[in-house]
């Protein structure tokens, strides 16, 4: 736990950062950026290729977004989204099989997914029969978000899968995100990571106190703001990255 007070300071002006970056106020608009409205046309379209040959299943409709559930005004190039409407696939892993005596295939559980990194080290194993059963799709990919869905002190923690995890899949304690090809993830995955959701976190939550759970239905009912594609970059090049090498000082 940071006890140094330029650590707190750091982390504090990092989530500043974030968090007017992710409502448009750190970079300006291009009026010569298409807009996300176009943007959106096209996840819909390329969704409905991959539905057509069957890539990925057809999921079913979203409800409309209401006026009550968008947090902060947005610039007007933007678009307010659920994230379900921009993932290609979100689902939990499937609840494994463990094997307690080949330590040939792991499976990443909410332990190996820390807010600094995504890491093998406390991993579990499962066996060969339940490896083999899985489809391709659930193994995790470059580029897809992990996020804690169950687990006392771990549900809600997230990050991104920055290197190649070959044949490695998620526990069901697990959701993974992976988002359209028309959206840049990492700017999904540093919203989904701002004060404006994990601030806000127990708006998601469902069950008791001691068995708080991020269902499936809240992840893929999370409104989120949706910039023109060549801002969701820029957005992450000049702002989120120089605040990730601030907080590492």
């Amino acid at each position: 736990m940071k006890t140094n007070t330029l650590d707190f300071d750091a982390q504090a002006l990092r989530e500043k950062i974030l968090d007017l970056a992710m409502r448009g106020k750190l970079v300006p608009q291009d009026p010569n950026d298409e807009p996300a409205s176009v943007l959106l046309e096209k996840i819909k379209a390329e969704k409905e290729q991959l539905i057509k040959i069957k890539k990925i299943k057809k999921s079913k409709p979203l409800p409309e977004i209401t006026d009550d559930e968008k947090p902060f005004e947005i610039p007007d190039s933007w678009e307010w989204v659920r994230l379900g409407e921009i993932g290609n696939y979100i689902q939990r892993g499937r609840s494994p099989k463990y094997d307690k005596e080949n330590f040939i295939h792991p499976i990443i559980s909410q332990k190996c997914i820390q807010w600094d990194e995504i890491s093998l080290q406390d991993a579990k194993y499962i066996t060969q029969d339940f490896f083999e059963k899985l489809e391709g799709y659930r193994f995790v990919r470059k580029g897809d978000i992990l996020w804690n869905s169950t687990g006392t002190g771990t549900v809600g923690r997230v990050n991104i899968v920055r290197e190649k995890f070959p044949n490695v899949p998620v526990d069901s304690h697990v959701t993974l995100v992976r988002t359209n090809n028309n959206v840049n993830s990492q700017f999904i995955y540093y919203y989904l990571y701002s004060p404006i959701i994990q601030s806000n976190l127990n708006d998601y939550l469902t069950g008791t106190t001691k068995q708080k759970e991020l269902g499936l239905n809240s992840i893929l009912k999370v409104v989120l703001p949706i910039p023109p594609l060549s801002e969701q970059s820029r957005i992450f090049y000049s702002t989120i990255c120089k605040s990730e090498r601030f907080a590492k000082v």
